[in-house]
């Protein structure tokens, strides 16, 4: 029983660091652009927010339409798109971390108290 469970694993080791470094490699390359492009061209805007404290949280697009509204719980993470300038309030600012298309929004000077407003695309 010994031998074949040496064996086993022995086989695989060399084929898998062969698999793993050209599929690593190929698929970085076209997926690091393709968000990067399809925001700008589309004249869209995206908030991303993670979440590391339960925080009450509200995004508004530019026409108005809330997209997004209740509260998200530590652990999560939402992203959400549509026509900028979005209207961002978060119940407990230091709850959430903000990027707007993939940059980093500080909400410290947006924030009074616990809470915070702020506007992103204008």
């Amino acid at each position: 029983n010994v031998a074949p469970v040496v064996a086993a694993p022995a086989t695989p080791a060399p084929v898998v660091p062969a698999t793993p470094a050209p599929v690593v490699t190929a698929p970085v390359a076209p997926t690091a652009p393709a968000p990067v492009t399809a925001a700008p061209v589309a004249g869209q805007g995206q908030v991303q927010l993670k979440f590391t404290a339960d925080c009450w949280t509200q995004v508004t697009d530019g026409a108005g339409k809330v997209l997004l509204s209740g509260l998200k719980r530590k652990g999560d993470s939402v992203s959400v798109s549509g026509k900028p300038p979005f209207s961002v309030r978060l119940g407990f600012a230091r709850g959430a971390q903000v990027s707007y298309n993939g940059q980093a929004v500080d909400v410290a000077p947006f924030t009074s108290g616990e809470t915070a407003r702020l506007k992103l695309g204008q």
